[in-house]
């Protein structure tokens, strides 16, 4: 018996449409993780760059909730939580951005 596998066109909106949220949220912070180490690099070059301090706080923010996510998830939570911890993780990330951004004095 032939085992099947599973053919995905990623160049095509077909191929993306039945991406579930987990895929997203994985992709998402693996993106996270290579920005993070592009903005390390220019916080270190210059720290006082608000700029470069904003987009370090996000990105640490996203990768740091995405990754609360993943151990939710692996502490045993139903998979049928993906969606909803995916997006609670995006919405909180927003909010503690906002609530620390504005909090900064300048």
């Amino acid at each position: 018996m032939e085992e099947k596998i599973l053919k995905r066109a990623w160049t095509t909106a077909e191929g993306w449409r039945a991406t579930r949220a987990g895929m997203w949220a994985w992709l998402l912070q693996r993106c996270a993780a290579v920005a993070l180490l592009v903005v390390i690099a220019l916080h270190l070059a210059n720290p006082f760059l608000r700029p470069v301090q904003a987009a370090l706080l996000a990105l640490a923010l996203l990768h740091a909730l995405l990754g609360v996510r993943v151990l939710l998830l692996d502490l045993g939570l139903p998979l049928r939580w993906h969606r909803s911890l995916f997006v609670l993780s995006l919405v909180l990330a927003a909010a503690l951005f906002w609530a620390i951004w504005s909090w900064r004095w300048y």
